[in-house]
């Protein structure tokens, strides 16, 4: 894709090998069960009785997930022909900033647009959260779990002594960096988003933004705020043309006040 004048981008993959419907929801169904098998199966086994899943196995979590994925995203950005560096990959996944100041104000617009509606949709994800079948499991991670009250960081890790521990500050965030949000990005986005275009036409984005909701079906209670998420990085890769501005949206969504309140609680502030 390219910037247009009017800052919205358009479409120049044509020689990208396209999928089918059904191999395009499988390629969101499969990291779905992986995650599904990594919490449900594997990760529960070390949750205590009565407690909630411990730090360390969240971690694990995210590492073996979302680092599937990228392994995923590129090897089959080398099956598909690409080299894995930056010059053969930088326009196969749109590794590039909005050019003009009307694209950047839509960004701005976008970004603004999808924080407010992120935090009007708490109340959405709390009432989901009490629906059968929608319910978070007692053990799941208060950080992402709308029915827990959350009033200090430290409720968020209980297990972690957070004071002067600036290296586990260092491990969350670039464990989120690496894995969840270069993880996510480049395989949804970067390599999964552009063959979708024969099936979804103008609209892949949002069938991207909604496929990558669902895909999310083990922490479904969340499924409100992960569309308006979703759908916003999905508009900015594909409408905007810009992978890194996903992500950087993407890290401001899942990590930034997470990562303030880590850094405070560091220093012992807070």
């Amino acid at each position: 894709m390219v910037i247009t004048r009017e800052g919205v981008s358009e479409n120049v993959d044509h020689d990208i090998p396209q999928y089918t419907l059904w191999q395009i929801l499988f390629m969101f169904s499969w990291p779905a069960v992986w995650f599904s098998f990594l919490i449900y199966v594997v990760g529960q086994q070390f949750i205590p009785e009565g407690g909630v899943t411990p730090t360390w196995v969240l971690l694990t979590v995210i590492v073996l997930g979302t680092g599937t994925e990228l392994a995923a995203g590129l090897v089959l950005l080398r099956r598909e022909g690409a080299s894995l560096t930056f010059a053969a990959l930088r326009d196969r996944i749109h590794w590039r900033w909005p050019k003009g100041w009307q694209a950047w104000l839509i960004a701005l617009g976008v970004m603004v647009a999808g924080m407010a509606l992120s935090m009007m949709m708490g109340g959405a994800n709390r009432a989901l959260a009490t629906v059968p079948g929608f319910v978070p499991p007692d053990w799941w991670p208060a950080a992402s779990n709308p029915t827990v009250q959350i009033s200090s960081v430290a409720d968020a890790f209980p297990d972690v002594a957070l004071q002067g521990n600036f290296l586990f500050v260092l491990l969350y965030f670039v464990i989120g960096l690496v894995f969840n949000i270069f993880g996510e990005e480049l395989y949804y986005r970067g390599f999964l988003m552009p063959k979708m275009r024969d099936v979804f036409g103008s609209w892949d984005w949002v069938a991207n933004g909604i496929l990558f909701t669902l895909k999310h079906v083990y922490q479904r209670w969340l499924f409100p705020g992960i569309l308006v998420s979703g759908l916003g990085f999905a508009f900015t890769f594909g409408p905007l043309g810009s992978l890194p501005l996903a992500m950087v949206f993407h890290w401001i969504g899942n990590f930034l006040f997470q990562m303030v309140f880590l850094v405070m609680a560091a220093f012992g502030i807070g």
